[in-house]
């Protein structure tokens, strides 16, 4: 569980014209306007931004991410993914990194460190975020080639302690 929240406040125009920005730079293709209502709930460890009442994003260890709650409801166009079997599907829900002989597909290009939703091939859901460790290139290239590595760091998934934070 998260517990209780250390801080919570609505976002001034200008902060959440900076937010815009920065996520911009570090999640494009998620879409937020300077016009949303964002609210800052600081749980310590993590810090979730609510996007008019829903959990819109999420920083954690300095890093922005999208909300799998928001993925769920919105989708994933526009932000880089990475399609995976049923095994690795139950593999990243337990917690696990997603390795490279999971993957089914590459949609989008990215770079490592670049933040990465993992979508069930099966569904089309997305199951967790995470950052690339390796380029959407070397990925497609080893899914051809050796299906060797860990593709992708899980730094959020159902039923972590940023799910479970409202």
């Amino acid at each position: 569980m998260a517990g209780r929240p250390s801080r919570r406040h609505v976002l001034s125009k200008r902060d959440v014209k900076r937010l815009v920005a920065r996520v911009e730079e570090e999640v494009p293709g998620f879409s937020l306007s300077a016009r949303d209502r964002v609210e800052l709930v600081d749980y310590g460890e993590f810090i979730v931004y609510m996007v008019n009442g829903k959990p819109g994003l999420v920083e954690l260890g300095g890093r922005l991410l999208p909300h799998l709650r928001w993925l769920l409801e919105h989708g994933v166009s526009g932000l880089p993914s990475v399609r995976v079997d049923p095994g690795a599907t139950r593999a990243v829900g337990r917690g696990a990194d997603l390795m490279v002989p999971g993957i089914t597909r590459v949609d989008g290009d990215f770079e490592e460190g670049s933040v990465v939703v993992v979508v069930d091939d099966r569904y089309g859901a997305p199951v967790a975020v995470g950052v690339a460790l390796m380029g959407s290139g070397e990925v497609r290239s080893r899914l051809e080639g050796e299906r060797r590595g860990k593709a992708v760091k899980v730094l959020h998934r159902p039923g972590d302690k940023v799910w479970e934070a409202r």
